[in-house]
């Protein structure tokens, strides 16, 4: 992207996710107001004009494309391709496409945005698949997961593009200099795992594409040791479905450990502000959604509950990967040969 010029603007499925259009609005609004993003709300134009006059919100600043059918959270992405391209989930992608955006943003249908994207947005030329890109934050940084969740089964040669792909991520967005890439597996052994991993490993051994560091272990990664982690996709969205679970049940314990008592409830009191900053670190609304790396444009796939804030946070990654051209990044990286 031009230096000179302003991103272009963020399209949004503004009826996607379990508290659209209303969340999916406010966020918009807080996006625009703190980071001066331009913003397409798609969807259902009455919809949005009424939730934002019962709110007084004020949506001007922003251009709506007016949408007609509805995606379910479990509809299947094909029947969305055949039947809905009336739907916000579609429009939205073939906007980014024509043009008239930048990148495309949804909390919606899962399945359906990847599948929407991918046909209408396209891949990059000489990527084989993308790759979900998921952010997990650690004590004193982070780590990015890829695949967190988009290709299910694998080749060797799928985990070597994502390990390239995520490290240009790694490297522009999280601003580290020189990202370290380790493969997951359950020893650190180069013979070690399933045949997936094996091949994996050989070909990021001798890619040179990547600052490779081996196979980690699932107890290490919590670790700092990567800041890369590859794997296939279903492993992936295991890992990360078992995080969050996790999260939520350390947090809810914290939760129910202070308030137990008169005595706890006065301690909860001097922990509150530190306790506060460690939940809004762990928090996935602080990091806004997934990146689904390897497309022509920026496409971030939020969670279906996402409030305002994660809305918001989800809005200022597309504006900071349309910024640093990540797409073009990625694309120099597989035409020079990083992605084999």
């Amino acid at each position: 992207m031009n230096k000179d010029m302003s991103p272009a603007p963020i399209v949004i499925d503004a009826m996607g996710g379990d508290f659209a259009p209303g969340e999916v609005i406010r966020g918009s609004i807080e996006a625009h107001r703190e980071f001066g993003l331009d913003i397409i709300l798609v969807g259902n134009r009455r919809q949005i004009e009424s939730f934002s006059r019962q709110n007084n919100l004020d949506i001007s600043p922003f251009a709506i494309e007016d949408s007609k059918s509805i995606v379910g959270m479990g509809e299947s992405p094909s029947r969305v391709l055949r039947e809905k391209k009336d739907s916000s989930v579609y429009m939205g992608p073939v906007l980014v496409a024509e043009g008239k955006g930048g990148a495309f943003l949804s909390a919606g249908n899962t399945g359906a945005a990847m599948a929407c994207s991918l046909l209408n947005i396209k891949r990059i030329k000489g990527v084989a698949r993308p790759a979900i890109a998921a952010v997990i934050p650690l004590p004193g940084s982070s780590f990015v997961l890829v695949d967190a969740g988009a290709n299910a089964d694998c080749k060797p040669h799928n985990l070597v593009q994502f390990a390239v792909m995520g490290k240009v991520f790694s490297r522009d967005i999280l601003k580290v200099k020189n990202p370290r890439v380790a493969l997951l597996n359950i020893g650190q052994e180069e013979k070690k795992g399933s045949e997936l991993a094996v091949q994996a490993h050989n070909m990021l051994k001798h890619s040179g594409a990547v600052d490779f560091t081996g196979n980690i272990e699932g107890r290490e990664i919590f670790e700092g040791a990567a800041d890369v982690v590859v794997t296939d996709g279903f492993t992936g969205n295991v890992l990360l479905k078992a995080i969050e679970g996790l999260a939520a049940m350390f947090f809810g314990q914290v939760k129910q450990a202070l308030t137990s008592s008169l005595i706890s409830k006065l301690a909860a009191l001097s922990l509150k502000g530190p306790l506060k900053a460690m939940k809004n670190r762990f928090d996935y609304e602080t990091y806004g959604g997934a990146q689904l790396l390897g497309l022509n444009a920026p496409v971030i796939i939020s969670h279906g509950s996402s409030r305002a804030r994660a809305v918001k946070n989800a809005i200022r990654v597309a504006g900071e990967s349309l910024e640093t051209d990540l797409v073009e990044k990625i694309r120099k990286e597989i035409s020079a040969g990083g992605g084999m």
